[in-house]
């Protein structure tokens, strides 16, 4: 397990990674504002969250989103005591611990069970904007004083062909345009870090998004079939898919669009 730390004005990221995830080239940044943790990181890095919670003065946490890497020291924290802030419908995937596919256990493990009570957290200088589309009880952070926006996972990068097998793209263009309208000065994503320029970065994203959908939409009222789409619009599936079962995949856009255009 590997931790880096990273300072930018008044906001603390701490990235971690796996040895799973150092292998995949990915990993998780947690962020810290004003004595407030944004996302909990994955299971594996729980000793590196604890210590940041007590070395920052951490008072509380807030939860994008249920995923592993996000929100999986849920568990670990509320036993601790640990206020926390997660939408009802967050916490009621933790409470059922959902089955999650090998290679993200790999990468992140999985979580315990959330059973633990949950000590509320407010926090009136942060609004929680619901943005679903990577994944239906998404939300990301928003700091008006500071116009800063902590995104969780709804940007990810401008051009991302790769989606999970329940992501909306329609979706995640509205949510990616109801962020964009807040005007962010500073964004920080929790895989890419700081993003310059973000009303830019989220619009262009949700442009991509939408000329992709109408590019697809064409050529299922054509007959094409997914893997041709796939091949021809998204350049053809790539290693994640396949090492995934189809689970994280280029295909999957494709699927999303036709199961929307029915």
């Amino acid at each position: 397990m590997k931790v880096s730390h990273d300072r930018h004005d008044d906001v603390q990221a701490l990235r971690v990674t796996s040895v799973g995830g150092r292998l995949a080239g990915v990993g998780v940044a947690v962020y810290v504002v004003d004595g407030v943790m944004i996302d909990t990181g994955f299971f594996g890095a729980r000793r590196h969250i604890i210590d940041a919670i007590s070395r920052l003065g951490v008072r509380g946490v807030i939860v994008t989103h249920w995923h592993e890497d996000h929100a999986g020291n849920v568990e670990t924290l509320a036993r601790l005591g640990v206020p926390i802030a997660l939408r009802a419908d967050t916490e009621a995937i933790l409470r059922q611990q959902p089955e999650i596919e090998l290679y993200r256990r790999l990468i992140w493990r999985r979580p315990p069970m959330l059973t633990a009570e949950l000590r509320p957290f407010i926090d009136h200088g942060l609004e929680l904007v619901h943005t679903p589309g990577h994944s239906a009880d998404h939300q990301v952070v928003w700091h008006p004083a500071t116009q800063t926006l902590f995104s969780g996972d709804l940007w990810l990068g401008a051009r991302v062909r790769i989606l999970h097998a329940n992501e909306d793209p329609y979706a995640i263009a509205r949510s990616l345009r109801r962020a964009a309208a807040l005007s962010p000065m500073r964004m920080f994503d929790a895989h890419r870090g700081l993003v310059e320029r973000p009303v830019e970065a989220l619009e262009r994203r949700a442009e991509w998004i939408e000329t992709t959908i109408g590019e697809i939409e064409s050529r299922i009222s054509e007959g094409w079939s997914d893997r041709e789409i796939t091949k021809h619009v998204l350049g053809g599936e790539e290693l994640a898919g396949r090492i995934s079962f189809g689970n994280y995949a280029r295909a999957n856009f494709v699927k999303a669009v036709r199961r929307g255009a029915t």
